[in-house]
């Protein structure tokens, strides 16, 4: 009888339990790598990082553009950390993003809706070095790309259309 409350137990409360995120391995691994991609200015190693399921070829370009930019500027931190409830399942809308204004001008009239690839699970945050102007002030930008878990493995997450 202990065993059948038992298994009935597990069939009924596995579903409900957390899903268990990266290890920790994972995450020390995808943050080493992200740290060298940017000290090394490789945005290939970016591209590689990144999970490029369903997300049509154009955001794909553009996509790698992006890592060539963002590579080329002095990094003074890089973390891994807990993401933005409020910019986890982001949903583009239309102009919320101007590339896709290239995917063609009626976009969202086609009643396709782009969300990100993968569900967000951490952030890579990246803070820039500091800029300084002629007249004294600086300036310190950072951003933070979402990072999605797929099979044990982190990726950084691309928009791609809703199946």
């Amino acid at each position: 009888m202990k065993t059948f409350i038992l298994a009935l137990a597990v069939v009924f409360l596995l579903p409900v339990l957390p899903v268990q995120a990266a290890s920790q391995e994972e995450e020390t691994r995808f943050l080493s790598a992200a740290k060298d991609a940017f000290a090394k200015h490789d945005a290939d190693a970016l591209v590689a990082m990144t999970c490029w399921d369903r997300v049509p070829d154009k955001l794909k370009k553009d996509g790698k553009q992006q890592y060539v930019g963002a590579v080329a500027a002095p990094v003074a931190d890089i973390k891994l950390v807990n993401p933005d409830p409020n910019h986890s399942n982001l949903e583009w809308k239309k102009n919320a993003d101007p590339r896709f204004v290239e995917l063609g001008i009626g976009w969202k009239e086609t009643g396709v809706i782009y969300r990100l690839n993968l569900p967000v699970v951490k952030q890579l945050k990246i803070t820039f070095a500091p800029q300084k102007f002629s007249d004294g002030t600086s300036l310190t930008i950072d951003c933070a790309y979402p990072v999605g878990e797929k099979d044990g493995k982190l990726y950084l997450v691309e928009p791609a259309p809703v199946k």
